[in-house]
């Protein structure tokens, strides 16, 4: 049995379509994500960074890598719909990372912020929660650092409003 997976999502929609890319990300994209057997939580982060650097980062557990080839995640991804086609389309980044976990520990429920980091360690960070490494089917090694409260480079936890 494969270890557990981690798609990993890096997206800023241009700001005159902010509004819409999140009602988007929040009614139509994480439902149907969640909906897919093997996808056990998926969470949003925001961050203030600098424009074209990424706003948005997701994370979605699943049960294993192997879920981002079933063919009910694959009937989402090959046929979009067409709010999926726009808001994606008109994304100036999305960046996307299929990961295999190394080790086994979920993703901390206190977390209020994360930072990302791709093949360097980076900390210490003060709050820190827990640590998860994973490996991206792309090659690079990313390290998830879970906070208890934000610090500076994280991505803060999205929640709507």
């Amino acid at each position: 049995m494969a270890n557990r997976g981690l798609l990993l999502t890096l997206t800023e929609p241009p700001p005159a379509m902010e509004e819409e890319f999140n009602a988007w990300y929040d009614e139509e994209h994480l439902p149907e994500r969640l909906s897919i057997r093997g996808f056990r939580s998926a969470r949003r982060w925001v961050a203030q960074v600098k424009p074209g650097d990424g706003k948005y980062l997701a994370t979605y557990e699943l049960d294993s890598p192997d879920v981002l080839s079933s063919p009910e995640y694959l009937s989402f991804y090959d046929r979009p719909t067409p709010w999926t086609r726009r808001c994606l389309g008109k994304a100036v980044v999305f960046k996307r990372w299929v990961c295999e976990q190394v080790g086994s520990a979920d993703a901390h429920p206190a977390s209020k912020a994360v930072v990302a980091a791709f093949d360097e360690p980076l900390g210490p960070f003060p709050g820190l929660l827990q640590t998860r490494r994973f490996s991206a089917s792309s090659g690079e090694r990313i390290t998830l650092y879970e906070l208890a409260e934000m610090h500076p480079g994280a991505y803060r936890l999205y929640t709507k409003t």
